[in-house]
């Protein structure tokens, strides 16, 4: 006699699954019935698929997790006391619940503590966006519209809302073979995928030597050293940098990029870096120094967010 099991024993769940054991024989005139084997296959499947989809999603940390070094917390946006999450709440900006959140403390090489705030949209694979300085809060609010559009991460530095973190640090200018934890960190979230580096910054009105407050300016020749400024339109702060080792007539990067800006009127500031001199410690330069990456920062005034993400929408298209 054939072993012989009700159709209802389908209606499995994790805690009753009793039926698949209720072996009978019963009349298949009367009953629909259904062979064991594939009741067990069935339950076998159904339970798998329950635990996978059961299982939450983390934030891709690339090794982090499993170093002693770091200190990692889970958190909701909603859980978190940061005053740049607390402000994207109120702007409707976490509505995406597939936006995951993770602070990892962690001490670099000199002793400094760091708390490094990591955003990830786990649905959709894209490009790490980073922030350094927590005082430029339109950056912040720029880097969570970044991955909720293009997806990947999205990573800045707590720093009490200030430049300037722990010792006076200014974390844009801390890049160094001297100092590998830090460095490392932030850069396994680039070398780890196929895109430029790509940073967002805020500056100040102006130019200092034209009576204003900040130092990056397109409309100057050079804004600073090694800086070369291009400007078409608009606010002359808002715009973008990309950095190469070469000055430049002698730069790849610098001949197809300048065209691309030019055609799409997007001001710009070609680096010529030289790590021995003024950008020496910059993140640009150890981009480029130690990991011959494409390196962009997407540049604006405070107060220009939108103008901010209209460049990094602009940028994007010609950089993928």
């Amino acid at each position: 006699m054939e072993r012989k099991i009700h159709v209802d024993c389908l209606l499995i769940t994790r805690k009753n699954t009793s039926c698949l054991d209720r072996i009978t024989e019963f009349d298949t005139h009367n009953h629909f019935i259904v062979n064991l084997g594939v009741m067990k296959f069935f339950y076998a499947i159904t339970f798998t698929l329950f635990i996978i989809s059961s299982q939450a999603i983390g934030v891709e940390l690339y090794g982090l997790e499993n170093s002693s070094r770091y200190q990692i917390e889970e958190l909701t946006p909603a859980h978190s006391n940061d005053v740049d999450v607390k402000r994207a709440i109120k702007a409707g900006l976490f509505e995406n619940e597939n936006i995951k959140y993770n602070v990892i403390i962690f001490k670099d090489d000199h002793g400094v503590k760091w708390t490094l705030q990591v955003f990830q949209n786990i649905s959709k694979p894209g490009p790490t966006f980073f922030a350094p300085h927590d005082s430029e809060d339109d950056s912040f609010e720029v880097g969570i519209k970044a991955i909720d559009h293009f997806g990947g991460h999205f990573l800045t530095f707590g720093c009490a809302e200030n430049r300037y973190c722990r010792r006076g640090i200014d974390p844009n200018r801390y890049f160094s073979t001297s100092n590998p934890t830090f460095s490392d960190t932030i850069m396994r979230f680039f070398v780890s995928k196929s895109y430029p580096v790509l940073t967002l910054h805020n500056n100040h009105d102006s130019h200092h030597k034209l009576g204003g407050r900040g130092s990056i300016f397109a409309n100057m020749e050079e804004p600073y050293p090694g800086g070369r400024g291009v400007y078409y339109q608009g606010d002359a702060d808002d715009l973008i940098i990309y950095s190469d080792l070469h000055p430049g007539h002698k730069s790849l990067m610098f001949t197809m990029y300048s065209e691309v800006f030019k055609e799409l009127k997007l001001n710009n500031i070609y680096e010529y870096s030289i790590p021995s001199k003024s950008l020496g410690g910059h993140m640009s330069s150890y981009v480029i120094l130690q990991y011959n990456l494409e390196y962009f920062n997407v540049e604006a005034q405070h107060g220009h967010g939108d103008t901010q993400f209209a460049y990094l929408l602009k940028l994007m298209s010609i950089s993928k």
